[in-house]
């Protein structure tokens, strides 16, 4: 069995393409190198002239010569992201949302991977438990910079109740030795009340402290629970006392990192201010939001964003019009907000669905989470106008599938009006002035 990888896709126009590198082709070496995953073909591909061993899809062999410009992708796409298999997390984490699921969800949302190469290159959250120590070393070697780096804990003792796993209490020593080496990260605490909240939570801070500046943010997400939580740890949720005492001691360690460093360095997710009432930050608060995947700065983006609408001239429409927005029970108050501005408009009439994620239940309230049949329960015979806007944040990236497995395109015949998914009020003030 010859090594390499096959090729599934062949971007047109791309230096493979003109090379007559084909679809079922499959790539032996590079520069006379093999290849192990997508760290090893972009190193060996970074370079303006490449010699590539292959294995046509009919059995021969042949090599090609190409010259492209230098960081230029050759245009090859393989079965997997990282082109040889992906790592699976070796966890119990008592938090885990992925064991929190019904069954019969799409089999890709039971999946879990905890593998350096998906967090380089899609920001995956990894907890480096089943980082070896030439794994380590291999990421330093190839400057696998920035990784995302789930840390909850650096007691040795705690993080390992909190993952299930003895060698979770490694942490430290592995952000140690990633930020000697220059290696850029960014790091996740679930937060969850009992474990390491409190005295747990002010230790944690203090040993991320030495990691600054290569250990560049960390944010504090209270732990989401399901009502599908059926045999798995007793856990409870964070309560409005708690999520103040988090914001307020979160408050004056930012304000010193601010003035040491220039950075609050903690971000604490939206739904901590949503459960104390406490003001959210300001723009500046949250730098270049390098933790959006987090929820955090997401109501601050609305904001500025509804701040931009406010500024510009209200739409303009022709005929009297009806629209629907729906969001989830957190960002309710603030879409609220933005509705008194669609009410300014003459002849529009607008709605505002704010919805329970019925599906989920538990403590799980974002309008990300919200499910086809979230929408279902609680837009059906309601009226609804011409077209109702969600957030793009509820389906699938690249698709118009919800977590439940109904699609966009369903939920728009059953009752019977479409559902336009949007990333800014820009795109409803473009649909306003736009469509007749």
């Amino acid at each position: 069995m010859p090594r390499g990888h096959t090729i599934v896709a062949v971007s047109k126009y791309s230096p493979a393409s003109r090379a007559g590198i084909e679809k079922g082709d499959r790539l032996i070496r590079i520069n006379g190198s093999f290849f192990y995953d997508i760290l090893d073909y972009y190193y060996l591909c970074a370079g303006e002239q490449l010699n590539l061993e292959l294995i046509k899809k009919n059995g021969g062999c042949c090599k090609i010569f190409i010259e492209k410009n230098y960081d230029e992708d050759l245009g090859l796409d393989f079965k997997t992201s990282t082109i040889g298999p992906w790592r699976q997390c070796q966890n119990n984490c008592i938090f885990c949302f992925i064991d929190q699921q019904p069954v019969g969800l799409r089999a890709s949302l039971y999946k879990k991977d905890d593998d350096y190469r998906l967090s380089f290159l899609n920001g995956n959250y990894i907890t480096l438990t089943n980082a070896a120590e030439y794994e380590l070393k291999r990421i330093i070697k190839r400057g696998i910079s920035p990784l995302y780096i789930s840390i909850h804990a650096t007691d040795p003792a705690v993080r390992r109740a909190m993952m299930g796993n003895n060698l979770a209490g490694e942490i430290v020593k592995q952000l140690r030795t990633l930020s000697k080496a220059g290696i850029n990260m960014h790091g996740q605490l679930v937060i969850c009340p009992g474990y390491n909240d409190g005295a747990v939570l002010k230790k944690t801070i203090r040993d991320l402290m030495q990691f600054y500046p290569y250990l560049k943010t960390v944010a504090l997400v209270p732990v989401g629970l399901t009502r599908y939580r059926r045999g798995l740890t007793p856990l409870n949720p964070i309560t409005p006392e708690q999520a103040t005492s988090i914001v307020r001691c979160c408050s004056r360690l930012q304000k010193l990192f601010k003035k040491k460093w220039g950075t609050p360095f903690i971000y604490l997710a939206d739904e901590f201010y949503l459960l104390s009432g406490e003001p959210l930050p300001s723009h500046q608060h949250y730098g270049d939001y390098e933790q959006l995947e987090n929820g955090v700065g997401l109501l601050r983006l609305f904001l500025n964003d509804l701040e931009i609408w406010r500024k510009q001239k209200k739409p303009v429409i022709c005929h009297q019009r009806e629209i629907s927005c729906v969001t989830g029970e957190a960002a309710g108050p603030f879409l609220q907000m933005f509705m008194r501005e669609l009410e300014k408009i003459p002849g529009l009439k607008s709605n505002l669905f704010v919805l329970a994620n019925r599906f989920w239940g538990g403590n799980v309230n974002v309008a990300g989470l919200l499910c086809g049949r979230d929408l279902l329960h609680g837009l059906i015979n309601k009226p609804l106008g011409e077209a109702v806007f969600i957030p793009t944040a509820m389906l699938k990236e690249g698709t118009d599938l919800f977590l439940d497995g109904l699609s966009l395109k369903a939920i728009s015949k059953i009752l019977k009006v479409p559902f336009i998914p949007v990333s800014s009020l820009q795109d409803i003030r473009n649909y306003l002035e736009n469509k007749y």
